[in-house]
């Protein structure tokens, strides 16, 4: 049972009459300030630890889980979007060369109208494709920059358990 501030008072003041007060104050500093139930055991330092580690070790293995699908998922999205863009290039490819070989018939003026065209077409196509590479190289920065962050809240809280366990065994 925790001891009131009352009551130390009172031992101090009785110690202080039976032993004197310098001998009084060395004893009541062996006191802890809560009581004995309070403090913490070594047995409950490593079973802190233990706890700790095995949290850490969920944690990292939930982490890597929803890295790896989080991977996937950018796997299959990017497999998804180059496979609709090579349709895309595809057809808008078709559609093209069915124009020219149409005006290369027709009219032989408007054939240079056409590879402009063309070209105009090629170059928005390329600037998609740069688009797209870029967007996924952000991603992966991206991606990169939460593993990080992820990495430094564990790293901080595993610190941070750390020192009141560092503490309490001092």
């Amino acid at each position: 049972m925790a001891m009131t501030e009352t009551q130390r008072t009172t031992l101090y003041s009785q110690l202080t009459d039976a032993i004197g007060q310098e001998a009084a104050k060395t004893l009541m500093e062996q006191l802890p300030p809560s009581g004995w139930d309070q403090v913490a055991t070594k047995d409950d330092v490593k079973a802190s630890e233990r706890l700790l580690k095995d949290d850490v070790k969920a944690s990292e293995k939930l982490l890597q889980r929803e890295i790896k699908a989080s991977e996937k998922l950018l796997q299959r999205e990017l497999k998804a979007s180059e496979k609709m863009l090579r349709g895309e290039l595809k057809e808008t490819e078709g559609r093209l060369t069915a124009q020219i070989a149409d005006s290369e018939m027709r009219q032989g003026a408007r054939i240079d109208e056409t590879n402009a065209r063309i070209d105009e077409t090629n170059r928005k196509l390329s600037e998609l494709k740069d688009a797209v590479r870029t967007g996924f190289a952000e991603l992966q920065l991206t991606l990169a920059k939460n593993i990080r962050w992820m990495a430094a809240v564990l790293l901080g809280f595993a610190v941070s358990m750390a020192v009141p366990l560092t503490i309490a065994l001092l």
